[in-house]
């Protein structure tokens, strides 16, 4: 049988509980950035106009829809 006081415990007891929600946070943390990487990949602005267009197919052309102009999507990343 292992003895433990009641110092030893508590003090077990928090540094569990607190590795837990540690653990939980990282996790996510990288979920979420994580999918917010993946919806500004498919997000762009029209370079005439300034209106948003959303790519959910990966085209390399996107055709605005207010002023009809021709964007080529750029997912290099960068400025």
């Amino acid at each position: 049988m292992i003895h433990l006081t009641l110092a030893w415990f508590v003090f077990i007891y928090l540094a569990i509980f607190l590795a837990g929600i540690l653990i939980l946070w990282i996790g996510y943390e990288m979920l979420r950035k994580h999918l917010s990487s993946t919806a500004a990949a498919q997000h762009f602005s029209c370079r005439i106009c300034g209106a948003s267009l959303t790519d959910s197919q990966n085209n390399t052309i996107l055709k605005c829809p207010s002023c009809g102009s021709l964007n080529e999507c750029n997912n290099q990343g960068g400025f």
